[in-house]
């Protein structure tokens, strides 16, 4: 279901975009540092969308490697607190007899 899902929003994706690229085929001037060039607006629009999207992706990658290296912490720190608890269940009850 979830395949099918990615599979029908990819060709939305798609054919809005198509269409969009369509009807924007006007020239719009580009000036850089160094020159100028004329390139159609739904270009300007496609590469500024690439570029935040890996902007996007490299800015929460670093939440996600953040949070993966916690939760490594945190298993190992259960690991530990389980191992002590075996341990601790496996011991003999000193002392006297409460009954």
């Amino acid at each position: 279901m979830r395949k099918l899902f990615a599979i029908i929003l990819f060709v939305a994706v798609l054919l809005v975009s198509t269409v969009f690229a369509l009807n924007n085929d006007q020239e719009t001037a580009i000036n850089y540092l160094f020159g100028t060039t004329e390139i159609p607006v739904s270009l300007v629009v496609f590469w500024a969308g690439l570029c935040g999207l890996i902007l996007g992706i490299l800015g929460m990658s670093f939440a996600v490697y953040k949070y993966r290296h916690r939760q490594s912490r945190l298993k190992k720190q259960l690991e530990k607190a389980q191992k002590e608890l075996q341990h601790l269940r496996q011991q003999p009850i000193a002392g006297k007899d409460p009954f």
